[in-house]
């Protein structure tokens, strides 16, 4: 029998051994191989809730030289609203370059992990600090964002808080200064209560 017959039926079972040996890809890790926190993840699963249950959100807005304004509402755009969030998401192994990692054990058992920026990167995400309960649950965020290029340029602090029992958002804040080239800085203020 010609061995050329059977050289196709060979290399199938080539690739399905190799097949059968590859390994699943791992979560997301650091240099010091602790997980990351999936931020987009998890403000994808609260924008699905927030827009499902329709809670009462009490919003304050303010800009440079006005009163705030104080609204009470349930018609909220919650993709639009936690935007700002996900934009301090560094759980892309490639973001994980540009960032030291210190990791803390606070007194009630929850962990507080910070990424602050290298001094030779640029990243939009200057600082992150996440406190997460020993149940691995977001309790806070707090964030540092800054934008800049020829013609604009953006900072904003942005904070948020967590329910500790359910890990639910509860309320958050956005602090942010931004000027054009050719106009003047506007300062704004976002709070709001759930």
């Amino acid at each position: 029998m010609p061995v050329a017959k059977y050289k196709p039926l060979y290399l199938i079972g080539l690739l399905l051994a190799l097949a059968s040996c590859e390994r699943p890809s791992p979560p997301a890790t650091t240099e010091a191989g602790k997980a990351v926190f999936h931020l987009t993840s998890y403000l994808q699963g609260q924008r699905q809730k927030l827009e499902a249950d329709k809670p009462m959100v009490l919003k304050s807005v303010a800009t440079q030289g006005r009163e705030p304004e104080v609204v009470e509402t349930m018609d909220v755009d919650w993709e639009d609203e936690l935007a700002v969030f996900e934009e301090a998401d560094l759980s892309r192994p490639s973001m994980q370059e540009y960032y030291t990692r210190q990791e803390q054990q606070l007194e009630d058992g929850s962990v507080a992990i910070a990424y602050t920026k290298r001094e030779d990167a640029e990243p939009q995400v200057h600082f992150l600090r996440l406190v997460l309960g020993p149940d691995g649950k977001l309790r806070q965020l707090n964030a540092s964002l800054q934008d800049k290029n020829i013609i604009f340029f953006s900072r904003r602090t942005i904070e948020l808080h967590a329910d500790p029992r359910t890990g639910d958002i509860s309320g958050y804040s956005v602090l942010g200064v931004q000027k054009m080239i050719f106009g003047d800085s506007l300062r704004y203020e976002v709070k709001a209560n759930l």
